[in-house]
């Protein structure tokens, strides 16, 4: 009995102490070494002041962050205000096709990070949405089976990469957004964001250059009406100028829709102007698809509200008068667009589809290969090819070309 007591003594005397470490503890601590280890190989490594400012910089928000209260919060408002806004770091770049990490994609990995360790985004109910995920996950299988025809399998697995953070960032949006205070939130960063980029957007139009946040700039020149010379600018993204329309024509639609709702969310920012501003900015970029997409967009509206809500016909009136002032301001814009060769421009068009067919009617079932389709285009010209080379512009008839029937009927079925 005495030696059980003197064991139990010496038991507890010598007891280690219990260390109870938080998830956002650890989290907070592999991220303040992430940091430390790309200080240390920014310092030894990079040449331009140009990322060794960016990464300072970085290192600030990162200490701001931490003293939010609400980093959550924060991080969602970021996340929808980033969309416009476009910085990468490059990881992968062979030829045209650039494997990097965007500035949205790292907010969003952080806000999911961040919700899941402060319950947010609950983990033991997360929202699947099993009938669009089921169909994305199908199309990037459809990606891999086309390794099996590609000739380079690095630009295949870049595209599946790219497709694949396109299901990243809808599986943590989705999850992010279940209340409404989220959603408001969510929405007055977008709309915010949207009125800063339609600015920006006409100041690159004054200016003739287009220009992003850190720096980067490309001179297209100013339009130039007595010359004929269209000066189509990129805003703040980091493709084409037609995404920059997409943008502005998505956008514009949607403050459209919350304008003639009979239910609000405080957005900040009055549908009607805000959808003036876009229709100015989608305008002065003169795409044709773009235009085209909002022009059918408007239509579906108007014909839902006709026959579905003719109480709203006031509202629809009143934005269809709002719309009116940038077009009128900025017509001349449009008619120099209209006149521009547009029987050649098909012809081009029509030209690079017989690429495409010859890619599918060689390779009908898993295509050439995702994301091989500039790689390859020269193997498979018409014995009677002359003019202009490009991608072909058809996203359905691209996927068809790189990915087969196979992949098409996935993505048709996506959508």
């Amino acid at each position: 009995m005495r030696i059980e007591t003197f064991r139990q003594g010496l038991t507890s005397r010598f007891r280690l102490p219990t260390v109870r470490i938080s998830t956002a503890t650890l989290v907070t601590t592999l991220a303040a070494f992430g940091l430390l280890w790309t200080a240390y190989m920014a310092v030894l490594r990079l040449r331009s002041l140009k990322y060794l400012l960016a990464l300072i910089v970085i290192g600030i928000a990162g200490v701001c962050f931490l003293a939010l209260p609400k980093k959550f919060t924060f991080l969602l408002f970021m996340l929808a205000f980033s969309f416009p806004f476009y910085v990468e770091f490059i990881l992968i770049q062979r030829d045209s096709a650039v494997l990097s990490v965007t500035g949205t994609l790292f907010i969003t990995i952080l806000l999911g990070i961040v919700g899941w360790t402060t319950g947010a985004i609950p983990g033991r109910s997360v929202i699947l949405e099993p009938r669009i995920t089921i169909f994305a996950l199908a199309f990037l299988c459809s990606g891999f089976l086309s390794l099996a025809n590609s000739t380079d399998r690095t630009m295949t697995f870049i595209a599946i990469a790219k497709e694949a953070e396109m299901v990243l960032l809808f599986l943590l949006i989705i999850n992010a957004l279940r209340d409404r205070v989220s959603l408001e939130w969510f929405l007055l960063a977008l709309y915010q964001a949207f009125w800063v980029e339609c600015v920006i957007y006409y100041l690159q139009n004054v200016l003739g250059f287009s220009f992003d946040i850190v720096g980067n700039a490309r001179y297209t020149g100013a339009t130039d009406l007595d010359s004929g010379y269209i000066g189509s600018q990129r805003g703040t993204f980091g493709t084409s100028p037609t995404m920059a329309a997409l943008y502005f024509s998505t956008v514009s639609l949607t403050l459209i829709g919350h304008y003639l709702c009979r239910r609000k969310l405080p957005i900040r920012l009055q549908p009607l102007l805000g959808a003036a501003l876009g229709v100015g900015c989608l305008v002065l970029s003169t795409k044709r698809a773009p235009l085209g997409g909002f022009v059918l967009g408007l239509l579906t509206i108007v014909i839902l509200i006709w026959y579905s809500a003719p109480e709203a016909k006031t509202k629809l009136f009143r934005v269809l008068a709002s719309m009116t002032l940038p077009i009128l301001l900025f017509l001349p814009v449009l008619l120099l667009r209209a006149q521009a060769d547009h029987e050649g421009d098909y012809e081009e068009r029509v030209n690079l589809t017989r690429v495409a067919w010859n890619m599918y009617h060689e390779h009908p079932v898993i295509g050439v290969g995702f994301g091989t389709y500039d790689t390859v285009k020269r193997d498979y010209l018409p014995p009677d090819w002359s003019g202009w080379l490009n991608t072909v512009h058809n996203r359905y008839l691209c996927i068809l070309a790189e990915t087969g029937t196979v992949g098409l009927t996935i993505f048709v079925f996506l959508l």
